[in-house]
């Protein structure tokens, strides 16, 4: 039988450090099904789905502290169901880019409106970079969320759209077939 968990990780950014940690898991026999990480300041964080045998991933539990000495990493555990057992109602995929010059409140006043419609997220990535013509702290959000039968699209444009006019937010999705 597969069992499945989840691992986040937190710990100072070094090169070499996600082979380190897809090395661990693999000596160990466990799969890693989705995985994503990236540089927050002077950190490292990653996220990811693993597979594997009940004893190979209790053995992998066990072995934790192995790797937080030899990396410095914080871990997180969490046991979860396999991806296909997750209930999920119909739904159209939808994906959401937004972009305004940054200030605190915009990943809120988006994501408020969708919460506000029963809508989920499923994955969301925000960045904010200097344009170097202007020098101004660009940010912007990719975020894909799943489209209930029941919230009308012209109800959720007009929701959006009012606040991409009120905090000057440039909010453009469209539906997607697949990523």
């Amino acid at each position: 039988m597969r069992y499945y968990v989840v691992f986040s990780f937190m710990g100072p950014d070094s090169p070499g450090l996600v082979k380190q940690i897809a090395e661990f898991f693999t000596a160990r026999g466990i799969n890693i099904e989705r995985s994503r990480g990236c540089v927050l300041g002077g950190e490292f964080g990653m996220t990811i789905l693993t597979s594997g045998s009940t004893d190979n991933v209790e053995r992998l539990i066990t072995d934790l502290d192995s790797l937080r000495k030899k990396t410095g990493i914080d871990v997180y555990v969490r046991k979860t169901k396999a991806p296909l057992q997750r209930e999920v109602s119909p739904s159209i995929p939808y994906k959401l880019i937004a972009t305004s010059i940054d200030r605190p409140g915009i990943i809120h006043q988006i994501c408020k409106a969708l919460h506000g419609r029963g809508i989920n997220i499923d994955d969301i990535s925000t960045n904010v970079d200097n344009n170097p013509v202007t020098g101004a702290s660009i940010f912007q959000m990719v975020c894909f969320f799943s489209l209930p039968p029941a919230v009308k699209i012209l109800d959720l444009k007009n929701d959006l759209y009012r606040i991409g006019d009120e905090s000057n937010i440039d909010i453009r999705f469209e539906a997607v077939i697949c990523r």
